[in-house]
């Protein structure tokens, strides 16, 4: 009976463990009011919460998907086949969604009264659903190319657009007017099979290729083609920023992995003394930190996590270069003091 009830045991152990990994991940979201990333997979058919490093199931579902991730106010939002999904943050339980009758839903984003509009992969389309009312509409009919991820962007306060990648070589990248709901190009790309788009801090716009596993970043004017910021990635799909931490969140579909990637000009910590300029790299890194000065000698180094709680305390030093090995902690965003200079924010990506 002993030997049962261990096999028991360890077989829902390993069941737990499964049902709390990243599975064929698709689309991240990040949920600032619970501060957790909410990620979709595809291939187990979960919703999985990550908070400080703890995996967690936030939803199960039926058919095709999960795929695109949208939350609009304290409702989850996600495509699942041709049909919509909603769930309560707070609670997970299900809230009702009509079926759009679509073929394959993939991006999905908000605009500021709460509409989404969503792609449809399959049928080249654009739906726009009502969340207030639950009432949806086609409301591109054919985008021409392969719609994929799809953002929501204010542009200049006045004529606010939404802008969509595609999945195709030479892939354009176009916006729809919201006025009258036409599509043209913003520009075409060199890049293949992008999947995921999102926007950050000054303007920039990144968006996610398979075809050459990076993260490409453009200008707020489209203009002057793109740059890598993220390279080596396997099937980078539906990216996310997160303006608390100024991070890239990418989920890495044929890995099984999500990456985050702190995008802030993070490499320089600077002293209470201006003339004091102490280095610190690689950041983001996976674990390991050099800090390094060529004028004053480092004394303490404190590592807080991204509730400020501290960590790490290294006392009475006494040297010019110092190795931190924070290889123990989980992937996140971190901050780092170095003798009483300004707090600097680190990023662990594993």
């Amino acid at each position: 009976m002993k030997k049962i009830i261990s096999v028991l045991l360890l077989s829902i152990v390993s069941l737990l463990a499964i049902a709390q990994t990243y599975s064929g991940p698709e689309s991240v979201e990040f949920d600032y009011a619970r501060n957790r990333y909410l990620i979709s997979n595809t291939t187990s058919h979960q919703i999985i919460a990550y908070k400080n490093g703890v995996k967690t199931v936030f939803q199960t579902l039926t058919g095709t998907g999960p795929h695109g991730l949208e939350i609009v106010g304290d409702t989850l939002y996600c495509c699942n086949g041709g049909t919509i999904k909603a769930f309560n943050l707070n609670t997970a339980v299900a809230v009702p969604t009509p079926n759009l009758g679509a073929n394959f839903l993939n991006g999905i984003t908000h605009d500021p009264s709460g509409n989404l509009f969503i792609t449809d992969f399959g049928a080249k389309r654009i739906y726009k659903y009502k969340t207030a009312t639950r009432k949806f509409n086609v409301y591109v009919a054919n985008t021409v190319s392969t719609p994929n991820g799809i953002i929501y962007d204010p542009y200049d306060g006045i004529t606010p657009r939404l802008i969509f990648c595609n999945w195709s070589s030479n892939a354009p990248i176009k916006k729809v007017k919201l006025a009258d709901s036409t599509v043209s190009t913003l520009t075409t790309t060199a890049l293949s099979n992008c999947d995921g788009i999102c926007k950050g801090k000054n303007g920039k716009f990144y968006v996610s290729s398979w075809g050459n596993q990076t993260i490409q970043r453009f200008d707020s004017t489209w203009t002057g083609g793109s740059t890598a910021v993220v390279t080596g990635r396997s099937n980078p799909a539906d990216i996310v920023y997160n303006f608390n931490s100024d991070t890239l969140a990418v989920p890495n579909s044929s890995s099984n992995t999500v990456s985050f990637h702190y995008l802030g000009i993070a490499t320089t910590i600077n002293s209470v003394e201006q003339e004091n300029s102490f280095q610190l790299y690689p950041n983001p890194s996976s674990g390991n930190f050099i800090i390094q000065s060529d004028k004053i000698l480092l004394h303490k180094i404190e590592v807080y996590d991204a509730e400020m709680r501290k960590i790490i305390l290294e006392e009475n030093l006494n040297t010019h270069h110092f190795n931190l090995n924070l290889n123990a902690a989980s992937s996140n965003l971190y901050f780092i003091r170095v003798n009483d200079s300004k707090i600097q924010k680190v990023f662990i990506d594993k």
